[in-house]
């Protein structure tokens, strides 16, 4: 039997080598946690790999010309665009009138608004490539959560829009999806809930292996929600 699993195992990493070899990849999000590791994992496939965040190479986001003017130069470089995968997020746990205003709209922007400037701006790419665009949504998006409330609000409101869009974008072979992952062990985590028991916690490489996978399907408007069984 252990040797059945593992030529399964050994099966689905060819499958996915082989289909994600030479495809071009942009990374937002890409310089830390789910992002840093996703990555590694498709240089690994022998992707083009292109990564983008705010600290890394100065895209914001929440400015649409900085996105456009990132891919432009990627499909310039590279000729064309097959995955462009956001995993930029803001997480800012107080109650909502401990929050001040630039923190609301920081909030907001990079959460929501970010996601419609990166699903625009993708657009031109992902419809000549018939390519695939992931959001990323958070286990919180399910229901509100006391001083996280615009995080949780904005995650609903992500999957929500994947869906929206993935209708939208049927007609043109373009692939929209959304991965869900539990409490993940990143930066962002341990800077809001401190150092927590590691068996409690997705790893980022495990989200980002799921990924990996997902970028393989066939499927739209998806949401992917991936599980610590210990959570179970």
């Amino acid at each position: 039997m252990k040797d059945g699993l593992n030529n399964r195992s050994q099966s689905n990493k060819n499958i996915i080598y082989d289909k994600l070899k030479y495809k071009t990849v942009v990374i937002i999000g890409g310089s830390s946690g789910i992002g840093q590791s996703l990555a590694n994992l498709c240089s690994d496939q022998e992707m083009k790999v292109f990564i983008c965040s705010r600290n890394l190479n100065n895209v914001d986001i929440t400015n649409k010309s900085s996105i456009d003017n990132f891919l432009s130069d990627v499909k310039e470089k590279e000729g064309k665009i097959d995955y462009i995968i956001n995993t930029a997020g803001l997480l800012i746990r107080k109650p909502l009138t401990s929050l001040n205003e630039k923190e609301i709209i920081d909030s907001i922007d990079i959460n929501y608004t970010g996601v419609i400037n990166t699903t625009l701006s993708s657009y031109p790419y992902l419809k000549e490539s018939k390519g695939m665009l992931i959001n990323f949504t958070s286990s919180s998006f399910t229901r509100g959560r006391a001083n996280y409330a615009i995080y949780s609000s904005t995650k609903a409101a992500i999957v929500n829009f994947t869906q929206a869009m993935s209708e939208e974008w049927l007609p043109l072979d373009i692939k929209i999806n959304c991965i869900n992952p539990e409490r993940t062990d990143t930066p962002m985590r341990r800077s809001n809930f401190g150092i927590e028991p590691p068996e409690t916690l997705l790893s980022s490489q495990e989200v980002a292996m799921f990924t990996l996978s997902a970028m393989t399907f066939e499927h739209t408007g998806q949401i992917y929600s991936i599980k610590n069984d210990l959570n179970s």
